[in-house]
């Protein structure tokens, strides 16, 4: 009887972690292993250090029918001496030679841009190669942008993720991404741009804020803004709250070769 109560715990201690890893899977979470968790504390990037009263506000998408808030964004900047990071994505969204008065307007209000992928899909979507050849698509389409060479420092992938996808799991994508040359991926600790009240609760020093390029978070930015300055934060780039100078710029515009990622 004994062996029998022992066989039974011993089964019910196996299960557990099956158990855990399914209700994961079920509520929409990457099941990761220990080597892929441990990874991720220094490539995902959430806060900054709670030590300096500092937040970045992070704009995401930027697409053609968003021009107008991403101009309001960088009136706000301008308004308030304050510097935001944007992240465009290529396809449907406005990294066009057309569109180079504006994203200089937002480098000459001392922002900064980062890059949000050549498309708005899951990175493992794409094999490895093909991951990092749209990275160096979208440094292209950058530069064709400016007129000159931008070295994008940070990546914000598409749903703030890097599971998901098709072909690549998370472990191949953080590969890919440092074979292409990002040491981190830029997350968010504050999404919030509905409750004022709970968004001021949840924001801390070092918080990265996440906001889209639309009319409902520029008016929510509006009110924000002007009371977390009151509160005595400084409100700067991604760079700027870890201690990073502005991006480098060249007269080169970048052009992808995989050869010089090959050996990498």
């Amino acid at each position: 009887m004994l062996k029998r109560v022992l066989a039974l715990i011993l089964c019910l201690c196996l299960l557990v972690p099956f158990a855990c890893a399914e209700e994961a899977a079920e509520a929409g979470e990457p099941v990761r292993d220990a080597e892929t968790e441990e990874i991720l504390k220094t490539f995902m990037l959430k806060h900054g250090s709670r030590a300096a009263k500092r937040v970045a506000i992070t704009v995401d998408d930027c697409y053609k029918t968003a021009a107008e808030w991403i101009e309001a964004d960088v009136a706000l900047c301008r308004q308030y001496g304050i510097h935001m990071t944007f992240f465009p994505v290529y396809k449907t969204g406005c990294l066009l030679p057309a569109y180079r008065d504006l994203w200089q307007s937002v480098l000459d209000a001392g922002c900064e841009i980062g890059c949000h992928a050549y498309q708005h899909l899951r990175l493992g979507s794409f094999d490895y190669w093909t991951l990092i050849r749209r990275l160096g698509m979208w440094q292209e389409k950058l530069d064709e942008t400016l007129g000159y060479h931008y070295q994008t420092r940070w990546l914000r992938p598409p749903y703030g993720s890097i599971d998901g996808g098709k072909k690549m799991n998370e472990k191949q994508v953080t590969s890919a991404l440092r074979r292409y040359g990002f040491d981190h991926i830029i997350h968010w600790e504050v999404s919030e741009t509905k409750n004022m009240d709970k968004a001021l609760e949840e924001i801390k020093p070092g918080s990265i804020l996440l906001f889209h390029s639309k009319k409902k978070d520029t008016h929510f930015l509006e009110q924000l803004i002007p009371i977390l300055l009151e509160q005595g934060y400084e409100l700067v780039t991604v760079s700027e709250l870890y201690g990073y100078p502005p991006p480098e710029t060249s007269e080169e515009l970048y052009v992808f070769d995989r050869a010089n990622y090959e050996d990498k």
